[in-house]
């Protein structure tokens, strides 16, 4: 009585122990139809399984809902193929699962995976994109319960070229051997089973936005153009276009509609460092795909900027220094020196090569200048690569004049030097009397003329250089000396006519000097730069005080001419022009 009663409780123990139990099917792995199109099935034991085997039973449909019938039972445990005679499993399709059957009571015996005689079918790509400057592939796995890895293609000149196969729960590849920084990278999938059957390929192959940039360096813009997202299932949403500048963060610069292959950028700097990327996003999912990235250091035509005559002096007998600078980064293909008498009407002088380092001040020696007649204006014109003109400012070279006196009297006079952003601090009258030049007096910026007598020779030379501050707009400044021609006085003259005065400075009379012991029909005219007759005199006493009808005349160039006949009834006279500084 009590061993039956042990028994029995054994049995309930086993009973309940069984009933928490499930005797796991084959793993139907895959289906493949041989040449006589019959169907071959593939399968690996169960894992768990339970007291005695009895079979496994398969079982066929041509629906996949059913009715599903039986096909002769495996007894055979470990079996694990099995062909069906159809004879037409390549143009019909099957579907089969198996079931096990082992004497253990109260197990449960699921169903396998139902599989059909199809092969697996492709996936559907997420997105192909651009990570670490390599393509990578993203997608859905395969709906084909049977997958068991897939086939990567890459896809050139529409031909499909296999290049790995990944297996197991994966979505993703990255192509090492990928360049999408020299052109669109093309890629589609298909899936295959354990039986290595290779399903249709993704007939929809996406690829990467290859993005190309040209830089207008004229218009220091940047072009961007690329290659549009295809095979979205519900297509691309839009564009979006991604700078990052020296170094910075990559931010969003711009959204650009669905059909945008192309966009310029112009808010860009010489010499920025600049990344751009583009990154598409489909509509429905919100997948993106970047572009490769395309970086650069702008380098734009830059103009003559900054373009300033700093300095004109005379260094010699007939001939003139001009000092200019410009902008150091300047891509400059020509340079012509021009000329002026009147600061108005130029002339071209000279094309001069480009200096090869423009970051310093360079310099053009003119060669043709009548140093000990004339004043010059000088200035430069510069073109550029793109063909842009730029003008630099002007200058001015100083002419000293004179007279010795038969008393050895000897008068000096300038004309006013005369620099764009430039103030005359003074000038400096300098003297060689026989032993070196040595500075004779400092005047300041309105006087124009110096006297003396009482000096240690009868054949004195001068020279004056005006001191100037030169305040240029791009914040620097520069103290400069501009030296006039030499002049050396050992022949007394009849007529001296000033050069320049200042009706409201200190010289504020312009009226000639005369060496001559008796005046006779005396006449001293005055006109404008179209010829009105702006004053008339014929006492040699009076000069023009720069008024006409009351009125101070403009600040310019005047004509003059002077006659007389002297007490040989000599005709003397002199005409020329004046400067009439305010």
């Amino acid at each position: 009585m009590k061993s039956r009663t042990i028994i029995l409780f054994l049995g309930l123990l086993a009973g309940f122990y069984c009933k928490a139990q499930v005797v796991s099917p084959p793993h139907l792995s895959c289906i493949s139809v041989d040449n006589s199109g019959n169907n071959v099935l593939s399968w690996t034991n169960p894992t768990v399984v339970c007291g005695t085997f009895n079979a496994y039973y398969i079982y066929w449909s041509l629906n996949f809902n059913g009715p599903y019938s039986p096909l002769p039972a495996i007894t055979n445990q470990f079996q694990t193929s099995y062909t069906d005679l159809v004879g037409n499993g390549g143009v019909v399709t099957y579907y089969y699962y198996i079931v096990s059957d082992f004497a253990c009571l109260g197990y449960t015996f699921p169903t396998s995976d139902t599989l059909d005689n199809l092969d697996p079918v492709a996936p559907e790509i997420n997105y192909v994109t651009v990570t670490n400057n390599l393509a990578e592939l993203n997608w859905q796995p395969s709906v084909s319960p049977e997958a068991y890895g897939y086939i990567i293609y890459r896809v050139i000149n529409n031909n499909y070229n296999p290049i790995d196969t990944v297996y197991g729960n994966v979505n993703d590849f990255t192509d090492l051997n990928s360049t999408p920084s020299t052109d669109s990278m093309s890629y589609t999938i298909a899936t295959i089973d354990s039986c290595i059957n290779t399903g249709l390929i993704n007939e929809k192959p996406q690829h990467t936005i290859f993005l190309e940039d040209t830089v207008i360096r004229c218009t220091h813009t940047v072009y961007l153009n690329w290659t549009p997202y295809n095979h979205w299932q519900d297509g691309v949403a839009g564009y979006d276009v991604y700078v990052a500048k020296n170094g910075g963060a990559s931010t969003l610069s711009h959204s650009l509609p669905k059909d945008s292959v192309i966009y310029s950028i112009s808010d860009l700097n010489d010499g920025d460092q600049v990344c751009i990327k583009i990154i598409a996003t489909e509509k429905t999912t919100g997948f993106t795909s970047e572009s490769n990235e395309v970086c650069f250091t702008l380098n734009v035509v830059q103009p003559a900027k900054d373009f300033y005559v700093r300095n004109v002096t005379v260094v010699g007998n007939d001939s003139i220094e001009i000092s200019f600078s410009m902008n150091s980064l300047a891509d400059i293909t020509s340079i012509v020196v021009e000329r002026s008498l009147d600061s108005i009407n130029f002339t071209l002088l000279k094309k001069i090569a480009v200096p090869a380092d423009l970051s310093i001040t360079n310099t053009y020696l003119d060669l043709t200048p009548l140093t000990s007649e004339l004043s010059y204006y000088y200035r430069l014109v510069a073109t550029d690569s793109c063909g842009a003109v730029d003008t630099s400012t002007m200058g001015k070279s100083i002419l000293l004049k004179g007279y010795a006196f038969s008393d050895l009297t000897f008068y000096n006079s300038w004309d006013a030097s005369n620099f764009d952003f430039g103030n005359v601090l003074n000038y400096l009258l300098n003297r060689d009397d026989g032993s070196g030049y040595n500075l004779v007096n400092t005047f300041a910026d309105d006087v124009f003329s110096y006297q003396e007598k009482d000096i240690a020779t009868t054949t004195p030379c001068y020279f004056i250089e005006s001191k100037n501050l030169m305040v240029f707009p791009n914040g620097t400044t520069e103290t400069i000396l501009s030296r006039s021609n030499k002049l050396c006085l050992n022949q007394p003259s009849q007529i001296y006519m000033p050069t320049a005065f200042a009706p409201q400075g200190q010289n504020n009379i312009f009226i000639p000097i005369l060496n001559v012991q008796e005046v006779n029909n005396y006449s001293f005219y005055i006109f404008n730069r179209w010829g009105e007759q702006l004053f008339y005199v014929t006492d040699p006493s009076a000069g023009w005080n720069g008024k006409k009808n009351g009125s101070y005349v403009p600040q310019g160039v005047y004509a003059y001419t002077v006659s007389l006949t002297d007490e040989k009834g000599l005709l003397v006279s002199a005409k020329g022009t004046v400067m009439l500084v305010r």
